[in-house]
């Protein structure tokens, strides 16, 4: 895996654009790179769930698919969160089994392994009860990571240009941000906007950005 940058979760928070929408904020090993990702509520409890466990009557699909994969000897070696279309990140799990081959009348576990698509949100449910670690792509760090130093965040790309942001003059440069400034941005762009609206909880421009990218669908 020394192609991907390994992720943690760093914390699930409720967002004030959509109802019943939630924030996954992953991160980069080091802590200075952050990849925010939109997840339904269900996933949200069942991710909170396997991270604090505090209700041990509750139970959700993926906790049966652990008791599944234990029962046929399959672990899930890594989650690989490996494309991003217009804020939807795409990803699939890496699962290997012992399947047991039989050669000159002599019987041999063989491991195989099996990479099966998964929605984003399904996928860190299940690497947090497999204890895997999950992965993504440098490209999708560049497109839609947010970069902190010293407290602050900011777009390496664009580093010292107008689309720094910190906490005293975000909310400030987001409303100087017009339509027309909007439509006249790349989709990539407008990624990286979102992904600062969101963290910096302007929600409110965040729900302009999203309405522009769904525009372009």
């Amino acid at each position: 895996m020394s192609q991907f940058i390994r992720l943690t979760i760093r914390g699930i928070s409720l967002s004030q654009i959509q109802s019943g929408i939630y924030i996954l904020l992953l991160e980069e090993e080091s802590g200075k790179i952050k990849l925010p990702i939109i997840i339904e509520s269900l996933q949200a409890q069942s991710i909170a769930y396997a991270l604090g466990r505090k209700d041990l009557s509750r139970s959700f699909t993926h906790d049966l698919f652990l008791s599944f994969a234990k029962e046929f000897h399959i672990r899930l070696k890594a989650v690989i969160i490996y494309k991003l279309i217009n804020g939807i990140f795409f990803s699939y799990i890496l699962l290997e089994r012992n399947s047991i081959i039989e050669i000159e009348k002599e019987k041999k576990i063989e491991k195989k392994e099996h990479k099966i698509d998964s929605k984003t949100s399904d996928a860190v449910a299940l690497a947090i009860r497999f204890h895997a670690p999950i992965y993504t792509t440098k490209e999708i760090v560049d497109k839609a990571g947010i970069y902190f130093e010293n407290g602050f965040s900011f777009d390496k790309e664009n580093e010292g240009s107008e689309t720094k942001i910190t906490e005293n003059n975000s909310l400030l440069f987001f409303k100087e941000k017009s339509q027309k400034d909007l439509e006249n941005m790349t989709e990539k762009d407008l990624n990286i906007l979102l992904n600062h609206a969101v963290v910096n909880e302007c929600y409110e421009f965040a729900a302009r950005i999203k309405k522009e990218l769904d525009r372009r669908e």
